[in-house]
């Protein structure tokens, strides 16, 4: 049985009382397993989607095959962003990262619900979040060292799922940080040697929260604090993004 759309999907909570019936009569539960593309760049979108567990990658490519991701979604937020922002297309490839599973609503149900003014500033709030990440991401991808981007992208991850195990092969998350998988395996055995996280095949458990974030050196906590100003009524004990 799915559960409540309100209380397992932190954008959703707190969505004005007036639209919430029209919400729940246009959303679908659906699983979202690992791979699983919910966008394509230059596509049309279909759906938008709110996940209540997994974590999703919005990910900018170009025709060379480069491919690197931009910003991450999860329990927090949502995709199909340029539909808010009043495109129909795709601006980049939107991944299932981590198998989950969330809402589904299609783009012309979302749409009709953006003509509420109270749904679609609290959504535009949310796109601001996600805009504010990816200049995080730019930043950190410019001037970090590997091991503070993999770090940070760990915390970003961790923030986004519920226990301290992250299910991620050395190949992915190359791809995602945009390097070769001998580097990810050198910063992972850099962390590993300092009791922050283990990493065995196709898994990462955190061990040392507190010191991941110590050795991000700053590329870690802005975004987060964004999102807390703009969203507050989203808190958790550990909120993302």
């Amino acid at each position: 049985m799915a559960p409540e759309a309100f209380e397992t999907n932190l954008l959703l909570v707190g969505m004005p009382a007036g639209i919430r019936a029209e919400f729940r009569e246009a959303l679908s539960f659906v699983d979202l397993p690992a791979r699983l593309m919910l966008e394509r760049r230059d596509r049309p979108i279909e759906h938008a989607y709110f996940p209540t567990a997994g974590i999703a990658s919005i990910v900018s490519s170009e025709k060379g095959g480069l491919n690197i991701e931009a910003a991450l979604v999860g329990p927090e937020g949502m995709t199909g962003l340029p539909l808010i922002l009043g495109d129909d297309r795709g601006s980049a490839d939107v991944m299932m990262q981590v198998s989950g599973m969330g809402w589904r609503i299609e783009a012309a149900a979302l749409s009709r619900l953006l003509e509420n003014r109270a749904c679609r500033d609290r959504l535009l709030r949310y796109v601001h979040t996600v805009m504010i990440q990816i200049h995080g991401t730019a930043l950190a991808y410019g001037r970090g060292k590997l091991e503070i981007r993999l770090a940070r992208w760990l915390l970003m991850c961790h923030d986004r799922i519920s226990g301290d195990e992250l299910e991620l092969t050395h190949e992915f998350m190359a791809l995602m940080l945009g390097v070769r998988r001998a580097g990810v395996t050198v910063a992972l055995h850099e962390l590993e040697g300092r009791a922050l996280i283990r990493s065995t095949r196709g898994r990462v458990l955190i061990r040392d929260r507190e010191g991941l974030e110590a050795i991000t050196d700053g590329f870690y906590g802005g975004p987060e604090a964004h999102y807390r100003r703009l969203l507050p009524e989203c808190m958790t004990e550990r909120t993302p993004v």
